[in-house]
């Protein structure tokens, strides 16, 4: 990942986005270990989806190549720096659910960011996410392939209606405060 192309008004945007994420991230993570216990597997993998804003609202905004990989990491980071039940695997989890953003907006060519790209890009993070976590956590000892499966298709559902959909949401909400002018995310124009 080079930063060489970009300016430093986008590092330093896309560096606030991601540790505010990653704000969100941990509260989500409290969320998790909580309130959202009455939740059982598979089914709490319909609250998942918040796990992937990092990799999608990033990019959105700041529409550069790495930026969905960067946004997830750092959010990640910042999340299990304050203190999570996942420590050190949360780096994992930011690792793939980024590469699976950043896969799909490369199959765009950093060309799009929005609609399609958008939510594919939310749909394969998902997807890569229940892949680590069913190996990572070895779901398939502890539960059928059939619940799994299940909770890959909410998961996936999820990254898509919660990732993308808040992503495109605060994306489109912060474009229109005028902040982020001058960004591609903020009506000007994407450049690779």
């Amino acid at each position: 990942m080079s930063f060489k192309d970009w300016t430093t008004r986008e590092i330093v945007v896309a560096a606030v986005l991601a540790v505010a994420v990653g704000v969100i991230f941990w509260a989500w993570g409290l969320l998790w270990s909580s309130a959202f216990q009455v939740v059982p597997f598979p089914f709490s993998y319909a609250l998942v989806g918040v796990w992937m804003v990092g990799g999608l609202l990033v990019p959105y905004v700041v529409r550069r190549p790495g930026a969905a990989l960067l946004g997830e990491l750092v959010a990640a980071f910042v999340s299990m720096a304050m203190g999570n039940q996942w420590g050190i695997l949360t780096m994992a989890s930011g690792l793939v659910q980024g590469a699976g953003a950043e896969a799909v907006f490369a199959a765009f060519r950093w060309k799009r960011f929005t609609g399609v790209a958008l939510y594919a890009a939310a749909a394969l993070a998902g997807a890569f996410s229940i892949l680590l976590d069913t190996f990572l956590y070895s779901y398939y000892v502890t539960y059928t392939w059939s619940s799994i499966g299940v909770a890959a298709i909410l998961c996936v559902v999820s990254s898509v209606v919660l990732g993308g959909g808040l992503s495109h949401l605060l994306g489109t909400l912060l474009a229109k405060t005028g902040v982020l002018s001058g960004l591609a995310g903020g009506g000007g124009t994407t450049r690779v």
